[in-house]
């Protein structure tokens, strides 16, 4: 909403890179101050091969522009991927919700939660591995006595956000992420959301009885629909970790699966490789992005009202 993204080549990094280029003139309040400088501070200190790695952050002050230079995905984002390529396989969706397990793993780990997961915030490289971005509403956890101190401010995009960040309550954003991984998991599953957002009171109302429909077409195994109903579970104590659903009987039978593919495909020769020479790599096509503009603070919970 306050800058944009542009693909340049970086002389020192030597290589083409993604900028997102921020005029903080048109932040109209302090609150976005906030999470711009949240953002700054939390990605600096990223380091894991499913985020998207930033090289450096160019704070112009007389321009009160804001440069961050970052890793270019040239596969573009998971939702413009989904709506050309139609539902993914199991064995793909299970490959890439895999690297979206470790990279949100790798943040709660750490206390940071990302608080906007959605497929327009998840890229592709040129290998089609998953990298997580956009870490505007991105914050570290804040522990007081031992316990952590929930959040309350609404952020993200309404189809992906968490029913208890939805009604405003005060929410443990860690457990917020998980559910909407859980949406990411069958939009690729089905290419479709699991919930309809056009009426927001019908949607939390659907959310909170746990009504989850799966369509008879994609074919979708038992323990995928059993995992996303593990996941998307209104209860927040009942509601899968991560760790959990690393560990789930789909993930495990997946995973096995993805080991045989690759010993096969190794042993054929048929493994994807980098491009020879560097005109290849140049002639790549940059995909625009064409996100969903996420709602900014408070506003959803406000038409709860």
């Amino acid at each position: 909403m306050y800058g944009k993204v542009v693909c340049a080549y970086s002389t020192h990094q030597k290589q083409r890179v993604a900028i997102k280029i921020v005029d903080t003139k048109k932040l109209h309040s302090d609150s976005w101050e906030i999470f711009l400088s949240r953002e700054m501070e939390i990605v600096k200190s990223l380091n894991h091969p499913n985020i998207v790695k930033t090289y450096r952050i160019l704070d112009m002050k007389k321009s009160r522009t804001v440069y961050m230079v970052m890793e270019l995905c040239v596969k573009g984002n998971l939702s413009t991927y989904v709506t050309s390529e139609g539902s993914l396989s199991e064995h793909s969706s299970c490959r890439l919700f895999t690297q979206l397990c470790e990279a949100i793993q790798y943040l709660h780990n750490r206390d940071l939660v990302h608080r906007d997961l959605k497929c327009d915030n998840l890229l592709l490289d040129m290998y089609l591995n998953l990298k997580v971005g956009d870490f505007g509403f991105s914050k570290r956890l804040i522990y007081m006595d031992s316990h952590m101190k929930l959040s309350e401010t609404y952020c993200g995009s309404l189809s992906y956000t968490a029913p208890e960040v939805l009604i405003h309550s005060p929410y443990n954003p860690k457990v917020s992420d998980v559910w909407s991984m859980g949406v990411v998991l069958y939009r690729m599953l089905y290419g479709s959301m699991p919930f309809n957002s056009t009426n927001l009171l019908k949607m939390v109302e659907a959310q909170k009885q746990h009504r989850i429909t799966f369509p008879n077409s994609p074919t979708v195994s038992s323990e995928a629909q059993h995992l996303i109903q593990s996941i998307l579970h209104p209860t927040v104590e009942w509601r899968i970790t991560i760790g959990n659903i690393l560990q789930s009987s789909w993930m495990l039978k997946r995973g096995r699966m993805e080991d045989s593919h690759e010993a096969s495909t190794s042993s054929t020769g048929s493994r994807q490789e980098e491009p020879q020479n560097k005109n290849a790599r140049e002639d790549m096509e940059v995909q625009h992005d064409h996100s969903d503009l996420g709602e900014g603070p408070s506003t959803a919970a406000e038409k709860l009202k």
